[in-house]
């Protein structure tokens, strides 16, 4: 099985930073849990790219992402010319639209 490459933007990059320092501020343990939990999520998405939940946003232009749920945080993707694109990483409780 073919996997396809992962590519994360540099904002999605920097989110999830900010969800690990935060939490490791805490809990180190967690931290290291979530970010474990985040590369399995994506290395199961190289795989299987269209298993994430589909959502289409935006009325004027809209474009169709995926979304990978690692508790409590939200991957967002697209699949743009074969490459997994990680476009933002939010908590669940964020306005995904204001983001996207």
């Amino acid at each position: 099985m073919t996997s396809m490459p992962v590519e994360i933007l540099p904002i999605a990059q920097e989110d999830v930073n900010q969800a690990l320092a935060y939490i490791a501020a805490d809990n180190p343990d967690a931290s290291d849990q979530l970010l474990n939990d985040m590369l399995e999520a994506l290395q199961q998405a190289s795989l299987f790219p269209y298993s994430g939940t589909e959502m289409i946003i935006g009325k004027r232009n809209p474009r169709r992402y995926y979304r990978l749920y690692v508790h409590p945080y939200h991957i967002y993707y697209r699949v743009i010319q074969d490459t997994i694109v990680v476009m933002r990483v939010l908590h669940e409780r964020m306005d995904t639209r204001k983001h996207l």
